[in-house]
């Protein structure tokens, strides 16, 4: 006996489905279309958000598993029915979950490692996409270095009369290896950070604050009043423990990373 419940649910969905594969490939094929929202991205923070929308290939994926779903179920017997068990039914119906959840798993990868990244368009992969469409500051700008003992070094030459804020990301980092630090002063960000890579951005002489953030967790905002020909240095790094700490970035989110004046 066929399900017209679980039959009705499959076709709207098939058709849902249908229309966000159609988004899902004009945007693969073309860097300028704006990517589908996902539900999921409402609860997550501001790069995870991007992450998802870059990646609404998994959208798709869990609406074509849930399909898959309903359609092999509507034709599953009820229990206790006398009916024979229907084994192209349960085999789609299991498809269909294997889908929805590898869809699911995929999506909550994306939020916290940012990976795995064949699930993004060539265009959209990698952190730099944060950042595209988005005109940089005059002021700012990053460069590899090796760590506290080298970076300032390997920084612009320090401009007569210009006051200036460094911040960089400590080598030895083993938070998030593969991924940057988003550096923020006043509240804008200025640039991103690799391990061992420095952002130097220009400010006018007074008080300024100074956050590095990922994702949806942050280091404590500092404040830094400079003068005219200062150069502050900050370094970032994760709080120790965090990557081992399944919770932290829950618990500690607004604590999660350092960011100390040297």
């Amino acid at each position: 006996m066929i399900s017209l419940t679980a039959l009705t649910g499959g076709a709207v969905l098939g058709v849902i489905s249908a229309r966000s594969w159609v988004r899902v490939a004009r945007y693969w094929g073309d860097p300028t279309a704006r990517p589908s929202p996902m539900a999921l991205a409402r609860l997550a923070g501001p790069a995870a958000k991007r992450r998802l929308a870059r990646g609404s290939l998994l959208d798709s994926v869990c609406l074509s598993g849930l399909t898959l779903l309903l359609l092999g179920g509507a034709w599953l017997p009820r229990h206790g029915a006398a009916d024979p068990r229907n084994p192209v039914a349960f085999a789609v119906a299991l498809a269909g979950l294997a889908v929805f959840l590898g869809g699911c798993l995929g999506q909550i990868s994306l939020v916290f490692i940012g990976r795995p990244l064949f699930v993004l368009p060539k265009h959209a992969r990698g952190d730099d996409a944060d950042t595209a469409g988005r005109r940089p500051g005059p002021q700012s700008g990053s460069s590899a270095g090796q760590g506290a003992a080298v970076a300032p070094t390997s920084l612009p030459y320090e401009q007569d009369g210009a006051a200036e804020i460094l911040v960089f990301r400590d080598e030895a980092d083993s938070y998030a290896r593969l991924r940057r630090y988003k550096v923020y002063v006043d509240g804008k960000r200025v640039g991103d950070l690799r391990r061992g890579e420095s952002c130097v951005t220009s400010v006018a002489p007074g008080a300024h604050t100074v956050q590095v953030r990922i994702d949806w967790c942050a280091s404590p905002v500092s404040s830094a009043d400079v003068a005219r020909g200062d150069r502050l240095r900050f370094l970032c790094v994760a709080r120790p423990g965090v990557e081992s700490g399944p919770t932290a970035m829950f618990r500690m989110r607004h604590d999660f990373l350092l960011l100390r004046s040297v």
